[in-house]
């Protein structure tokens, strides 16, 4: 049977060529042809190739806006980025201007503070002093005082009665016993 298809088939190219109507040249089927080509070329001009062309020019439109817009877009983007990088170094420069016044102020206030714990450490310290000196004062004029008391004590026992060497140490020690001196040494040391 495959050899019978393929027989028939090669047959008729192997025939004359005026056996085979479609080729052979017969006006009133050209005429034909070329009216339905015409027909089919009017059709699809109106009812595909306009709105196909209309459709393909507004994509172009389309993706024509579209590529304006991702530019703007771009754009705006570019914009808020220096935008956003000077503000960036704006703050940046701020910051460091309040860090280093901040530095500065600290700086200032500590020395004040140094400059007043300074002077109150002086006066502080005048004011001891002037303090330890009113009690040497006070001290060396209680000395002053019991001393002469004790002058006047031993010249009292003296005069009542003549005193010998001895008499007169003894006299000596029990005045400076009954004279309590331990006050004024430890006013002394204060």
């Amino acid at each position: 049977m495959a050899n019978t298809l393929l027989t028939v088939v090669t047959l008729p190219a192997a025939s004359d060529s005026g056996n085979n109507p479609l080729l052979e040249a017969q006006p009133g089927l050209m005429i034909w042809t070329l009216v339905i080509f015409g027909i089919t070329l009017f059709i699809l001009k109106k009812k595909v190739f306009g709105p196909v062309g209309q459709i393909i020019t507004k994509r172009r439109d389309t993706i024509a806006e579209n590529i304006d817009e991702a530019e703007r877009s771009r754009d705006e983007a570019l914009a808020l980025l220096e935008d956003y990088k000077a503000r960036l170094t704006e703050a940046q420069r701020e910051a460091e201007q309040l860090r280093e016044q901040g530095r500065k102020e600290g700086e200032r206030q500590k020395a004040e503070i140094i400059t007043q714990a300074q002077a109150q450490r002086e006066r502080t310290v005048a004011d001891a002093e002037a303090l330890i000196e009113a009690q040497a004062r006070a001290a060396a004029g209680g000395v002053r005082d019991d001393v002469v008391s004790l002058a006047l004590l031993a010249a009292e026992k003296v005069s009542r009665k003549s005193l010998n060497e001895a008499d007169h140490r003894k006299l000596i020690e029990e005045a400076i016993a009954a004279a309590d001196l331990s006050a004024v040494s430890n006013g002394a040391n204060a």
